[in-house]
């Protein structure tokens, strides 16, 4: 990391000497050359935003739920109407149920429905025919419930669960010794009549929003495009897409199953962490430039270009992140490349937070070159390197901390576990509990 003495190197005796010695023999230490780069570097990472979302399916944003993720959504619904939790009209007669599991919504492998869950629970009722009680016992329940995504008018994205499209694929009843599961073709007529009963009682039930990423001037979009239910994870995945333009091949693959006791993980490809971010310094979140003493400066001397950010080998939950520093006014110019970790750990507020750590010269040309072999210049310059790695690391934290998820009627509290940082994917693991609102 290049800062405002990197290039200062005059005051430096034989530094100085050397530098003065190529002056007007290597055009690298020359400032109107190395503006020039500056601002062809500039150029080229000012890139302008796409005018729509994409809708390619490469997803450079996910989200997903785990079988448990989705029972608790489903359990936070408020006000919903669940099928089997209240009464319904069989023939002539009225069925109260009363749940005596909570429904489980199970990701199962569904021939006849592959965009489908399964739904199940146990019940008791009762039977009733005008104003006489009939018969009690007891009964369980199938369905398997269609789910999609259908857009809002305030531009988010619902996950909906179409009970008005679900189909009963087993009921059973156990009424005075009588059990349905012995009697196949009385088993089959009551899983048809209560698919009719349940397709018109029951309408479509949103299970959760998701909105854009909420970030800069606003400018940055991202929307839910796809679900897909894969059954072999146990869980639901959403795709989503942006309006940031990305390299040819970049794109989320499919997740690893969640671990035990985690029902969500936010996932962002790290390409688009290295896009935004850049967006970011374009929008002027991020200072691009910075003066003699390492403050934002407009029309300071100093300049920086972002152009990398990868795993680390080195641990799970780092990023590590190329930036060169220029110099393009004054007596001698240059750039200095360098490399900095940033770790993405849980903070004390349980949102993600960034530790940038110092960074270390990899390269340079002009009086970044000399700047490799002098890494102390580092610590002298401290200041430029401190102000843009804490806006760097505050915008990235903003971006991984995605948290435009809602449920109707109910709040959702997160507690995000964990980070792990691959070359795929940057995956944050969140706990979460959702409450009514009072």
């Amino acid at each position: 990391m290049t800062s405002s003495r990197i290039v200062s190197v005059v005051a430096a005796g034989s530094l100085a000497l050397s530098l003065s010695a190529c002056r007007g023999l290597d055009r690298t230490y020359d400032c109107p050359t190395q503006g020039e780069k500056f601002m062809k570097a500039v150029a080229e990472e000012e890139f302008e935003l796409l005018p729509e979302i994409t809708d390619t399916g490469n997803f450079t944003m996910g989200m997903m739920i785990s079988e448990d993720g989705i029972n608790r959504l489903l359990s936070g619904i408020v006000g919903a109407k669940i099928p089997f939790a209240s009464e319904m009209q069989l023939g002539p007669t009225l069925v109260h149920f009363e749940p005596t599991t909570t429904p489980v919504i199970d990701v199962a492998n569904l021939p006849e429905c592959g965009q489908c869950v399964l739904f199940s629970l146990d019940f008791d009722f009762d039977v009733t025919q005008g104003d006489s009680g009939v018969t009690t016992g007891l009964g369980s329940a199938f369905l398997s419930i269609p789910i999609y995504l259908q857009d809002k008018e305030d531009g988010s994205v619902a996950l909906i669960a179409a009970y008005e499209q679900a189909t009963v694929n087993q009921m059973d009843l156990n009424v005075n010794g009588f059990d349905s599961k012995d009697h196949e073709a009385i088993s089959g007529a009551l899983a048809l009549l209560a698919t009719d009963t349940v397709r018109e009682q029951y309408g479509p039930t949103e299970m959760l929003s998701m909105g854009t990423i909420e970030i800069g001037n606003g400018s940055v979009k991202a929307k839910t495009r796809r679900l897909f239910v894969v059954p072999e994870l146990d869980a639901i995945v959403l795709g989503m897409e942006t309006n940031v333009p990305l390299p040819t091949g970049a794109g989320l693959n499919q997740p690893d199953k969640l671990p035990e006791g985690i029902p969500m993980a936010i996932l962002f490809d790290p390409n688009l962490i290295l896009a935004i971010s850049q967006r970011m310094i374009a929008e002027g979140e991020i200072p691009r430039r910075y003066g003699d003493d390492g403050m934002a400066n407009p029309d300071g001397p100093y300049g920086v270009t972002l152009w990398g950010m990868q795993a680390s080998s080195l641990a799970d939950n780092r990023l590590d992140t190329d930036f060169r520093v220029w110099r393009t006014d004054g007596e001698f110019c240059g750039f200095a490349d360098l490399e900095m970790p940033m770790e993405l750990l849980v903070d004390t507020s349980q949102r993600i937070g960034v530790n940038a750590l110092k960074p270390e010269i990899i390269g340079g040309e002009g009086v970044g070159e000399l700047a490799e072999d002098h890494k102390e210049l580092i610590d002298k310059n401290q200041q430029l390197l401190d102000t843009f790695k804490a806006a760097l690391a505050d915008q990235v934290g903003l971006t991984v901390n995605y948290r435009q998820i809602g449920v109707e009627g109910s709040t959702i509290f997160f507690d995000p576990k964990t980070i792990k940082v691959t070359s795929d994917a940057i995956a944050v693991l969140i706990d979460f509990v959702v409450a009514a609102e009072e």
